[in-house]
């Protein structure tokens, strides 16, 4: 019996491990893709999105990657600013869902800088050993 117990607290233990190891690695795409966001870096966008990217912004303006990559490259959206607050990860299989609030400043071509403070829900697909951004829906809090 005691054998038996052991084994279901290793098992338990171990799926935990592999658990929490995702939940990092996901946790950490976010905050590579929030970095290349202000940094406008095409390549880490490019990188850390899937080509099948669906992009919906709080205004219920809906960008492709290309689109998505593109506005911020040339200013049209200029994030100054990011910071994540409250978020969440929760994983099945190889998706992962990302709640949080998103708090910063833009400085958008041809407009003053203004505050940002929005909702957001990402979906994650892990591709090999990376984590991609396939779809992001942003709510006006």
């Amino acid at each position: 019996m005691l054998k038996y117990l052991f084994i279901i607290c290793f098992l338990s233990t171990t799926v935990l491990f592999a658990q929490n190891k995702q939940v990092s690695a996901v946790e950490n795409a976010v905050k590579e893709l929030t970095s290349a966001m202000v940094a406008a870096d095409e390549k880490q966008l490019r990188k850390l999105t899937d080509p099948q990217l669906t992009y919906g912004h709080s205004n219920g303006l809906i960008e492709n990657q290309t689109a998505f990559i593109q506005a911020l490259t040339s200013g049209v959206s200029n994030f100054t600013e990011i910071n994540i607050e409250n978020q969440t990860v929760d994983i099945s299989g190889n998706i992962a869902l990302v709640r949080h609030f998103l708090i910063g400043q833009t400085h958008n071509k041809d407009s003053e800088p203004a505050p940002v403070n929005l909702g957001v829900l990402t979906v994650w697909q892990k591709k090999g050993k990376n984590w991609l951004l396939l779809a992001r829906q942003a709510y006006k809090r």
